[in-house]
């Protein structure tokens, strides 16, 4: 048997005992529950989650946070190591193949038994060189109430982290990758660039701000139009940022509205699902302006949407507002989800395009 230390922790009276244990060696000790069976104190076991904490730690990632057990019978059990320093004592783990088969199933995992079980044979990907222990806090055959309290404070006392958050710490890390990476920066500048339409109406990290536009959001829809790749060869950080800018500001002037001022007169403009339309149709008024050969600032959007939106005998606000005889034709809104937003959007872009290829059709 193999003797480790531990620290003794008081909560009320409840005690507890901090250590950690090679990760390869622990699990096998634990309690293997079934995939996706329901278990008394846990979610259901996910292969998935199970792979992706073993590619993480392949990875050099580290696992810093503990995982709580309690021990199931005397098997494992502690003792002070001296009456002389108080805290600290020892447990035996077991050391050889025959002790280890003598001591399985002697403990629960209470929390973390997604990064216990991805040590499990056959998920490790790290060599058999490389040291890996955890961290564990562990409680002496717990009763019942005391797990009830445990569960409780795992599960129902933890409150998530905000995607868009996370992704500040990401970025701050220089963690971020994908989408996030490619255009986490020029979200960043028409956060806070004067000349940015959307200049502080994006929310960077866990910021309020009112009827403010998470930059995940804003990352996402940007991702989808394929903005970074809309011409032949991917442009930078600031030829996007000009490109949006420019592309905004022109729909401000057409609309006869500004995102900052969010006038509920003008219903969706303001909002993420405006935005999400104007910016999916991006693309083709990049395409129709290199067709043009004209530079895509403020004058030529608002000169485009106007000859657009002239074609069918409107102006750019009717798009928005609510009571407009365009809107009322539709019967529903438009911009009370995504889909049907995206919809609308591959509507007035083939409007776009007909526009320019002359195939405008007087009787549609």
């Amino acid at each position: 048997m193999r003797e480790m230390y531990l620290l003794e922790v008081i909560q009320h009276d409840v005690k507890s005992y901090v250590g950690f244990f090679p990760a390869r060696e622990l699990v096998k000790l634990a309690t293997k529950a079934e995939l996706q069976e329901p278990q008394e104190a846990q979610r259901p076991i996910n292969q998935k989650r199970l792979e992706e904490i073993s590619d993480f730690v392949a990875d050099k990632g580290i696992l810093s946070t503990s995982i709580v057990i309690g021990t199931k019978d005397d098997r494992l059990s502690v003792k002070p190591v001296s009456d002389k320093i108080p805290y600290l004592y020892k447990i035996e783990f077991p050391e050889s193949e025959n002790e280890f088969d003598d001591y399985k199933d002697s403990f629960d995992i209470m929390d973390g038994q997604h990064r216990l079980f991805s040590f499990l044979p056959e998920y490790i990907k790290i060599s058999d060189s490389v040291p890996f222990d955890i961290p564990f806090v562990v409680y002496i055959k717990p009763t019942l109430k005391e797990r009830r309290i445990i569960f409780k404070n795992t599960n129902e006392k933890q409150e998530s982290v905000a995607s868009n958050l996370l992704m500040w710490f990401r970025e701050k890390l220089n963690m971020l990758s994908g989408k996030e990476k490619t255009y986490h920066s020029v979200v960043s500048s028409l956060s806070c660039e004067a000349r940015s339409p959307l200049k502080g109406r994006i929310i960077m990290g866990a910021e309020k701000i009112t009827g403010g536009f998470k930059a995940q959001q804003v990352i996402t829809i940007l991702d989808k139009a394929d903005i970074k790749d809309v011409d032949k060869k991917p442009l930078d950080n600031d030829q996007m940022f000009k490109l949006i800018t420019n592309y905004l500001l022109g729909w401000e002037k057409a609309v006869g509205s500004k995102f900052c001022d969010r006038d509920k007169a003008f219903g969706a403009f303001s909002k993420i699902s405006g935005f999400r339309f104007m910016i999916s149709m991006l693309p083709e008024f990049y395409n129709q302006a290199k067709t043009d050969k004209r530079k895509i600032d403020c004058s030529y959007v608002v000169e485009k949407l106007e000859e657009l939106f002239a074609t069918y005998g409107m102006v750019a606000s009717d798009l928005f507002v609510k009571d407009s005889q365009y809107m009322t034709k539709l019967g529903s809104n438009p911009f009370s989800a995504e889909t049907p937003t995206t919809l609308l959007a591959k509507e007035w872009i083939n409007n776009l395009k007909a526009l320019k290829g002359g195939e405008f059709d007087p009787l549609a």
